[in-house]
């Protein structure tokens, strides 16, 4: 269930909370007792529901889902809001930041493939945050944690998880396994967010985060990545249009 406030963007809803109510709720999220999953949505992500009938249902299940891509504010902005945009790369960081502060332990799946291993990201973390406890599993990208894996995971007890998979698996790893580890009040997927954290990757200059040319700035860095940057600009754009300004007209509201 998603909380309080949200909108509809090419039928995932992005939560509208700023970064103080955000990071409000989320403190309440390691205080209910109960359990929590938080998604970021981008224009790839929600493009790559549309042929995933599980990964959709898994997004608007998410308590809350922060818009971490200027492509779904510039669609917002067609509807006449202004959607705060919150990256995974921003929010990761403070929740590590409170977990260390209050103790509290996390634990991490890590894409055993990734940019990142398991020795580098145990370096960069202690370095970082050096009275944090964390745990950290590398595994393929998959769906269901083993036994051996969830036993670990459940012999550790941690409060927070981060899943560092890519979309779809890190969101259905949660869905799959949140349950099977009760220590767990919030988990959340963070992509290649811990990338960064490691000097693995480079994040764009702040001035292109802020124009919404990070697409560019990865074009750049991996010009392989272009079928992507394409389908999260331009096919993405061109079905928010449609959405927005072309299927209102096909439908006449019921008149009584």
């Amino acid at each position: 269930m998603l909380y309080n406030k949200y909108m509809n963007i090419l039928g995932i809803n992005i939560s509208e909370l700023n970064w103080p109510e955000l990071i409000r709720k989320i403190k309440e999220f390691l205080n209910d007792g109960r359990q929590h999953y938080i998604v970021t949505p981008n224009p790839e992500i929600i493009l790559a529901s549309h042929h995933d009938e599980e990964f959709f249902y898994i997004l608007n299940q998410a308590d809350l889902a922060p818009a971490d891509g200027f492509g779904l504010k510039i669609a917002a902005r067609l509807g006449a809001k202004n959607l705060p945009r919150i990256s995974g790369a921003d929010l990761s960081p403070e929740i590590l930041k409170l977990a260390e502060e209050n103790k509290q332990r996390v634990a991490i799946i890590n894409w055993v493939q990734g940019l990142s291993n398991k020795q580098e990201l145990t370096s960069a973390l202690a370095k970082k945050y050096p009275n944090l406890k964390f745990l950290i599993i590398a595994t393929e990208k998959k769906s269901h944690l083993s036994d051996s894996e969830l036993n670990e995971l459940n012999n550790f007890q941690p409060l927070i998880l981060f899943t560092a998979l890519g979309a779809p698996d890190q969101e259905k790893i949660i869905w799959h396994n949140l349950k099977k580890i009760p220590s767990l009040r919030l988990a959340l997927g963070v992509g290649g967010t811990f990338d960064f954290l490691t000097k693995k990757a480079k994040r764009a200059p702040k001035i292109l985060r802020t124009l919404g040319l990070e697409w560019l700035w990865r074009l750049l860095k991996q010009p392989k990545r272009i079928k992507r940057i394409i389908r999260a600009t331009v096919v993405f754009g061109a079905k928010v249009i449609a959405w927005r300004f072309i299927h209102p007209l096909r439908y006449r509201p019921n008149v009584a």
